[in-house]
């Protein structure tokens, strides 16, 4: 696995990286090469300066070099013996498949792509529970009803809301732990930091765990990517705000929003 986009502004650099790369990795063949944000170095050459072209097409050229050691490797396997040649397998991650080159796209390149969308409510609360099996939760912590109330979240921005779960509920902790140290107005700084340096007791242990409202209070802050970046807008549209229409909302009631927050109910 590699990254190349800190090497773009180093002339030279990112071209070599690529040779030895694709070098080694035939070398050590059979093996998976695995390029994340291959944006970075596979735009469209039209849009970038000389240095970065080169780069696009470095990219290209060892890959079609490639292509020929294995089919060349191939060929000499098949009239010699029943040894399968070793291969290469090239991925390529991005998140803006339209701003690569076509030449990337081509058969013998990139020719086989796979769309990985926003997880739906089922895909969400198996990316929770992956994030959150390590943590400690409160009893009362229903992981059901966070995946529900995250639509749009991708799996990175259910990582930062478990993150950001986590510091809401440690800024909690400690408010709370200040809160009790305000009740003994007489004791003065030395004794203060000599309070908090104490080992917590294994009650207070206890209850040092991650709640559901922080989790709620989380989703506030979390911006999930889809809407950043402007695939969808929540309207600021209340019931209130619609005059009449008392049938509509009954039907919209019942066919969706019921739907939505009872859909073991349609199971």
């Amino acid at each position: 696995s590699y990254n190349f986009s800190h090497l773009m502004d180093i002339s030279g650099a990112a071209e070599e990286n690529i040779h030895q790369l694709f070098s080694r990795a035939y070398n050590t063949a059979p093996s998976i090469l695995f390029i994340d944000e291959i944006d970075a170095i596979g735009s469209k050459r039209e849009n970038l300066r000389d240095m970065e072209r080169r780069t696009v097409t470095q990219l290209i050229t060892c890959m079609d070099v490639l292509q020929r050691l294995y089919q060349a490797h191939a060929k000499s396997n098949s009239e010699s013996s029943n040894t399968k040649p070793g291969y290469v397998l090239v991925i390529g991650a991005t998140n803006r498949p339209d701003a690569l080159d076509p030449a990337l796209r081509m058969p013998g390149r990139f020719d086989r792509e796979i769309a990985i969308g926003v997880p739906d409510e089922t895909g969400r609360l198996d990316i929770l529970s992956v994030l959150t099996r390590n943590l400690k939760l409160e009893g009362s912590f229903n992981i059901l009803n966070l995946a529900r109330s995250t639509p749009g979240f991708v799996g990175a921005d259910l990582s930062a809301l478990a993150n950001k779960a986590g510091n809401l509920a440690m800024k909690r902790i400690i408010d709370e732990r200040k809160s009790e140290l305000s009740k003994y107005s007489s004791i003065n700084e030395k004794h203060s930091e000599e309070w908090w340096r104490q080992p917590w007791l294994p009650e207070e242990m206890e209850k040092l765990a991650i709640t559901m409202a922080d989790f709620e209070e989380a989703v506030k802050m979390v911006q999930p990517s889809s809407r950043r970046e402007g695939f969808s807008t929540i309207p600021n549209v209340k019931w209130e705000d619609i005059g009449g229409l008392d049938f509509l909302r009954k039907e919209f009631d019942r066919y969706v929003i019921r739907r939505i927050k009872h859909p073991e109910d349609y199971e």
